[in-house]
């Protein structure tokens, strides 16, 4: 028997992610032996751009990559899954996950009653703080008034700063700069926006792990299509999912440092966000985790063993691993 699977990406065609996926695809094409054939397709060519969690709930995708925090409308603890601000490292973040995490997505999925299973995800670099296109940041005073496309907890954090949040998918960001719709965005790492051309409308380019640490992006199936599989067939995916996890995160970090340079060759403003911006970003968070704690025991739960995991993990090891 050959699994035929339909796969779609979250982001565009040509971007680092896309490629990433194909590359993932091809390998697990390759390792069965031709007895799982993974089509990929970059977003919106099946379904609706960011709604492939809902193209594998409803059988229209086999396979899929997201964003956790594209869930935010029907999971009140979406967000945690992707990361928190101020937030676990790359590497740390992997470990919960492997550890914790997915054990609570797949719970979260299932008490929602979709067909979606999780058993692996990639992990990647920290993201650019903010990117604006002719204003400038100096100070906290600058983010209000401000039009930015950005998802999850610090699209709350940046409206409670006085800034006017929109989301919208990846692929239409560049536009909505070109014609004012918004004037400030995040998407992703250095390497991930300069694939996608962010460097012809974004002047300032401000860097700092603190608002998004990393990112954590579920690898989805449908529940049928994965437990079509045979039981040999759930390992060798699972596990190339992981390999792909540390492929992905190897290449970002060399490419983000080509990146970095990149920008600078081309004349875009880029350095660190001032750290009064910075700090507030922080000092919000902590007060929107506790809110969102009070009001949902299991967003409670999460959030907990985060940041149990985080506090233990810096006490065995406080100049890192």
């Amino acid at each position: 028997e050959v699994h035929e699977w339909i796969n779609q990406t979250h982001t565009a065609a040509g971007t680092k992610w896309t490629e990433g996926q194909i590359r993932m695809a091809n390998n697990i094409n390759a390792a069965s032996g031709g007895r799982i054939h993974i089509t990929t397709h970059p977003a919106g060519a099946v379904v609706p751009a960011t709604q492939e969690f809902d193209g594998c709930a409803e059988g229209l995708l086999d396979m899929g990559s997201s964003c956790t925090m594209y869930w935010k409308d029907r999971f009140n603890a979406a967000n945690l899954f992707t990361y928190t601000v101020g937030g676990l490292t790359p590497a740390e973040s992997y470990i919960w996950h492997m550890v914790s995490g997915i054990d609570y997505l797949n719970q979260m999925i299932q008490e929602g009653d979709y067909d979606v299973y999780i058993p692996a995800g990639v992990v990647t670099v920290p993201e650019i703080f903010l990117c604006t296109g002719e204003r400038e940041l100096k100070s906290v005073s600058d983010i209000k008034g401000l039009k930015i496309r950005t998802a999850g907890d610090d699209g709350v954090i940046f409206s409670r700063m006085g800034a006017s949040v929109v989301f919208l998918p990846s692929g239409e960001i560049y536009e909505s700069m070109q014609r004012g719709v918004i004037d400030a965005f995040q998407m992703s790492s250095p390497a991930m926006d300069w694939s996608g051309a962010m460097y012809e409308v974004a002047k300032n380019v401000y860097l700092s792990g603190t608002r998004q640490p990393c990112e954590w992006l579920p690898i989805m199936f449908n529940t049928d299509s994965w437990n079509a599989l045979e039981d040999d067939l759930k390992i060798l995916v699972t596990q190339l999912i992981k390999a792909e996890a540390w492929d992905y995160y190897s290449m970002m970090t060399q490419a983000d440092l080509v990146a970095i340079q990149n920008y600078i060759d081309y004349g875009t403003n880029i350095g660190p966000i001032p750290k009064d911006i910075e700090d507030e970003v922080v000092r919000q968070a902590k007060i929107l985790y506790e809110e969102l704690a009070a009001d949902d025991p299991f967003f409670a739960e999460v959030f907990e063993s985060i940041e149990t995991f985080k506090v233990t993990y810096r006490e065995a090891w406080p100049n890192g691993m």
